[in-house]
């Protein structure tokens, strides 16, 4: 039989190219490799923290930007964001021709993580005062877990910003061959990030529960069975 060419039933979809404007995706990709250096910085201290299951670990910013309908540990999401945001700034950096652009976008990102160092100060400084106020109160109060979850948690936030707002800050002035180093950066810290936080994720569901767990679930159970007699 002779072939015969006939239109498909369903014209093939045709996906548009997104254009993007250089200064655009110069902006776009300083912000992906800052953040995922920051994000990635802070998934391993954070599964460091879920190993110890005595530090809490608190995520800045990004566990109250994803709410509490997250059904998965902030410290995974957290990793997950670290590592698409380090490829996209990967994979886009040799796109940015626009070295103004560049340039101006990692001063910004310099004084945003200026910003958030002068708050971790502030914080800190916070903590000395509540704790030294708090020492006549006997054993009732927990000098140990302000120190370690408040002051160690904010300390380490503290050196991650000052590096970000230090690398940010050498790229505005125009040594922009650190731009492959911070990328580079950013992929190993998001990538490791996220193997220890899916290891530790691991390890907290297989792991054998202790005294303190079945506490837990015998606590929960009572105050469900409380809930239906209010």
């Amino acid at each position: 039989m002779p072939e015969t060419h006939q239109k498909p039933v369903v014209d093939p979809v045709k996906m548009p190219k997104l254009k993007i404007e250089n200064k655009k995706l110069a902006a776009i990709n300083a912000w992906a490799i800052a953040l995922s250096m920051f994000l990635g910085y802070c998934a391993i201290f954070a599964a460091i923290a879920g190993f110890t299951k005595k530090w809490d670990f608190s995520i800045p910013f990004f566990g109250r930007f994803m709410g509490s309908n997250a059904a998965v540990p902030t410290s995974l999401l957290t990793a997950l964001f670290a590592v698409v945001m380090a490829i996209f700034g990967f994979i886009t950096l040799g796109k940015v021709t626009d070295a103004d652009a560049t340039k101006k976008s990692w001063k910004i990102i310099s004084k945003v993580f200026l910003g958030f160092v002068f708050v971790y100060l502030i914080d800190m400084i916070g903590v000395i005062i509540y704790s030294l106020m708090s020492l006549g109160r006997g054993k009732g109060f927990d000098q140990g877990s302000l120190w370690l979850d408040s002051f160690l948690s904010t300390v380490i936030c503290c050196v991650g910003a000052t590096v970000l707002w230090y690398v940010g800050k050498q790229i505005a002035a125009g040594k922009t061959s650190l731009l492959r180093i911070a990328s580079l950066a950013a992929a190993g810290l998001a990538a490791v990030g996220f193997i220890i936080v899916f290891i530790q994720l691991l390890v907290s569901f297989y792991s054998k529960p202790t005294i303190n767990d079945y506490y837990d679930d015998y606590r929960d159970a009572t105050d469900q069975v409380l809930d239906i007699f209010r």
